[in-house]
């Protein structure tokens, strides 16, 4: 479910399977990562210059071939294939909208849809299904479980199979277009850290748009992260959401980093 959806119990009731118990919109304190459980916000998120501009599929980008993800090229010239923001400068081309697509190494958040002898089918918010195998992990996991997992591979028909995964206990889970999630994240993680030390919740970014969040003040955390969804393609972002932020609680530390 796209746009900023909560993860709630009508969604697990129709693909056949229930949350597991314990499943719930608030929990306990933040605590430090458990070990194994992938750090999300090593992912880099990425920076929207101010000469960027909107384009639409089929938009001519440039009168030369440049070959680029998300475009393509007839007679020479390349067209964008999505809907997104380009940066003629820099030529870079980020997409607005769009399914999520695993690639290697990517940090996921998958839900347990199938338990087998030889391991558990996860639901990756995407076309394609994750499969962990139990020689990859001495947990056992039940169906509906919530479960933080990176790619360890994708082959030519894109079946998925993860590697290091870990239970994600209690907390909730929001769902945005997992094109956004680079924003979330912010410019060497620094959107994703002003959140957490404004809130003082423990997050999990998944690449593939699903959002775990438990502890501090969710409320406030979900707030900031759907706005960020909402204005991705905006301007000025972290300097409004630092301003939301520390409005609702004044002790928000301010970002490292320059405004994206």
């Amino acid at each position: 479910m796209f746009g900023g959806k909560r993860f709630g119990n009508e969604r697990f009731e129709r693909r056949g399977f229930r949350p597991r118990a314990g499943f719930q919109q608030r929990g306990p304190p933040p605590q430090q990562r458990p070990a194994g459980r992938p750090d999300m916000q090593a992912q880099q998120g990425h920076e929207i210059s101010r000469e960027s501009r909107v384009v639409i599929p089929g938009e001519l980008l440039s009168s030369s071939p440049r070959p680029m993800p998300n475009a393509f090229i007839d007679q020479g010239k390349t067209y964008s294939s999505v809907m997104g923001l380009y940066d003629d400068a820099s030529g870079r081309l980020v997409p607005l909208e769009g399914c999520y697509l695993p690639n290697l190494d990517d940090t996921i958040v998958g839900v347990v849809t199938t338990v087998k002898f030889s391991g558990y089918s996860m639901d990756l918010k995407s076309p394609y299904l994750g499969f962990l195998s139990t020689k990859e992990t001495r947990d056992e996991f039940k169906l509906g479980d919530i479960v933080a997992a990176r790619v360890k591979d994708v082959d030519e028909v894109k079946n998925v199979d993860l590697t290091d995964a870990s239970r994600l206990e209690k907390g909730e889970i929001i769902e945005v277009h997992s094109v956004k999630i680079p924003r979330i994240i912010g410019k060497n993680s620094s959107m994703i850290r002003m959140i957490q030390d404004s809130t003082k919740s423990e997050i999990v970014v998944g690449k593939n748009g699903r959002i775990w969040i438990r502890g501090g003040n969710s409320a406030l955390a979900v707030e900031a992260i759907l706005k960020i969804e909402k204005e991705a393609h905006t301007h000025g972002l972290t300097d409004r959401v630092g301003a939301m932020l520390k409005a609702s609680a004044p002790n928000v530390a301010k970002p490292s980093e320059a405004s994206v």
